[in-house]
């Protein structure tokens, strides 16, 4: 007994699940990116430039370590800061 659709008909099937479930990926990582794109343009735009994040991040990891004294870290966080 021979099916309705066939080996052909099979395999087209199926090729049009995958393309199916290939889209509906696609579109998740598409919504999924741009929610993260807007949320990540709000932060950054509230952090500032990002040579003055990176600088006073590891300034403020040189604090952490214990490589510089409060006074440094006040007086070049100050001058990363534009308030010098």
């Amino acid at each position: 007994m021979h099916h309705a659709l066939g080996l052909r008909g099979g395999l087209f099937l199926v090729f049009l699940v995958l393309l199916l479930v290939v889209a509906v990926v696609a579109l998740l990582l598409s919504v999924a990116s741009r929610r993260r794109g807007a949320t990540g343009a709000t932060a950054a735009s509230q952090r500032g430039p990002s040579f003055g994040s990176g600088a006073l991040r590891i300034l403020d990891e040189r604090l952490a370590r214990g490589e510089i004294t409060t006074d440094e870290y006040a007086s070049r966080r100050s001058v990363l800061s534009g308030q010098a």
